[in-house]
């Protein structure tokens, strides 16, 4: 398993020197740089050796895939963020994104979700195209009215049926929403991506916080999982925080 942060390009030296392996920039943030800004984007991962296997914010909420009539538009942002997010070294691309993707007020999943699926299948398709997998990322119910479970999303992702659309935990929306982490062992090899914080104050898992990480690691081996596990979380008390962060995440991981 390996571990990563998600941070901005200017933060990879200092994810590097914390024992990062790699980092999760913001997706939307990278395909609307201007060329100027991407190519500093590349050149602070470069100096720093360390790539962005994996970006989260897929699609920014002025594309709401409920009202949006335009396809055209938001296929063409897509793939121009996937040939940026394939030059930094990306493997796998979080759809979360629930400004986008939230149901509208009165509409309950069942008459909802049908309509998001013709954007997971665009999203799954344009990723096997290019060589790259979007995970679904299943949201808090503080955050988000369309997919908010692993076994929701795993759901979804069957339904979908598109190779490149696979499934992402996020130990943070399953703690805060009180899911069993057995939950994920339905997932199996579907599971390509994790994301991790300490659901109380979503911040960095630090030893001796008091939460148990034990049943979500028992998870992750139940499935045999290698991918990568990125800390999406506020340090504690400030930068120091993450390389105990990421030694103690190894720890857990048994590596």
């Amino acid at each position: 398993m390996k571990i990563g942060v998600c941070a901005s390009a200017d933060q990879a030296a200092r994810a590097k020197a914390a024992g990062c392996e790699y980092i999760e920039l913001n997706f939307t943030t990278v395909a609307r740089l201007s060329e100027g800004e991407f190519a500093q984007a590349a050149a602070a991962l470069e100096a720093a050796d360390l790539r962005s296997e994996a970006m989260n914010c897929f699609i920014p909420g002025d594309f709401n895939l409920f009202t949006l009539e335009c396809g055209a538009a938001l296929e063409a942002y897509i793939r121009g963020g996937m040939a940026r997010a394939k030059a930094l070294g990306t493997e796998a691309i979080v759809f979360g994104s629930s400004g986008a993707r939230k149901l509208p007020e009165g509409v309950g999943k069942p008459e909802g979700l049908p309509k998001l699926l013709p954007w997971f299948k665009l999203a799954g398709e344009l990723a096997e195209e290019m060589g790259l997998t979007v995970v679904i990322e299943p949201l808090s119910y503080r955050e988000d009215n369309a997919v908010n479970t692993v076994l929701e999303g795993l759901a979804l992702m069957r339904q979908v049926g598109t190779p490149g659309l696979r499934l992402l935990a996020d130990l943070n929306h399953m703690g805060v929403n009180g899911e069993d982490c057995a939950d994920i062992l339905q997932a199996g090899a579907d599971l390509r991506h994790c994301h991790i914080a300490n659901p109380v104050g979503r911040v960095y898992p630090l030893p001796g916080d008091g939460y148990d990480y034990a049943p979500f690691f028992a998870a992750l081996r139940g499935v045999n999982y290698a991918g990568r596990l990125s800390i999406e979380a506020k340090p504690v008390n400030g930068p120091e925080d993450l390389p105990v962060c990421v030694e103690f995440l190894r720890a857990l991981a048994g590596k």
